[in-house]
């Protein structure tokens, strides 16, 4: 239970259901403009601190107030029992997880099947499970496509090859095992949920789980790199390319733009420290 200063609400009339010439609002001692307000969770009442007989449901609150539009404050725009706020939280907050991926894999085709997938990601506090592990679901499926299937491909006048479904290979859910989802919950202190994102987070960490895990398949072979999608095709060619000890260099250098970059770089250890925990 909880109790919320509630203004710009005649309590009154919201509270009004006039039964021979008295309001509830009257019974429940509230105050004509304002009244401490008793929201009780468990319960799923609102009423006035002291009378918790009187309490009032959601609904019948809500219907109170369509019903007495005139007496609440629709200064934002919102009609009814609503309210709309615009927070800035001063920064931003940094979701993070690991993943891991297991894969098996065909020698003779070099296709390659995901076994298993065990995502942990940490979205703050977490306020609906099932919402958050759906995200997490739909985040690994987006990730191991992009690792294993989808690809864009031109050919040297820069027609596009695959521009329908025919041609841009896609899982559907019979290519995935069941994924193994989990959270960790580190609050973020820069807004009063301790909330943080998981719009799709696993989209992240699921792509080089995947190919990390093809690649540890092959490094027996000698095989350290592999250009995504990790299709059957390249898959099979690092192969024959290890056996027959023709395996390209994976190594490139990187643009000098990269050495001007870095030159000068400082650790801002202020910085480090006011990142931790967000």
């Amino acid at each position: 239970m909880c109790n919320l200063a509630i203004k710009n609400i005649h309590t009154t009339t919201i509270f009004g259901q006039t039964t021979g010439g008295t309001t509830s609002a009257e019974n429940l001692n509230a105050l004509p403009d304002e009244a401490d307000i008793v929201v009780d969770i468990a319960a799923g009442t609102v009423g006035v601190a002291g009378v918790p007989s009187s309490a009032f449901d959601w609904a019948a609150l809500a219907l109170a107030a369509e019903q007495h539009a005139d007496t609440v404050d629709h200064a934002d725009g919102t009609p009814g029992l609503a309210a709309k706020l615009d927070f800035d939280q001063g920064d931003a907050t940094f979701p993070f997880g690991a993943h891991i991926a297991v894969v098996g894999g065909d020698r003779d085709t070099g296709k390659v099947t995901l076994l298993r997938h065990i995502a942990v990601d940490d979205c703050g506090v977490v306020l609906n499970p099932l919402l958050v592990e759906g995200q997490q679901h739909g985040g690994v499926a987006a990730g191991v496509s992009q690792a294993l299937y989808e690809h864009v491909r031109y050919d040297t006048d820069g027609n596009p090859l695959t521009a329908n479904f025919m041609d841009y290979a896609f899982p559907s859910a019979a290519e995935f095992p069941s994924f193994e989802v989990h959270s960790t919950q580190t609050p973020t202190p820069l807004n009063p949920l301790g909330a943080k994102g998981i719009g799709e987070a696993s989209t992240i960490g699921s792509t080089p789980a995947v190919q990390n895990a093809v690649i540890d398949a092959l490094a027996h072979l000698g095989v350290r790199h592999l250009d995504l999608p990790c299709t059957s095709e390249r898959v099979w060619r690092a192969i024959e390319q290890a056996e027959s000890g023709t395996l390209p260099d994976p190594w490139s250098e990187p643009p000098s733009v990269f050495a001007r970059i870095a030159a000068g770089q400082q650790v801002d250890e202020a910085g480090l420290h006011a990142a931790e925990g967000i």
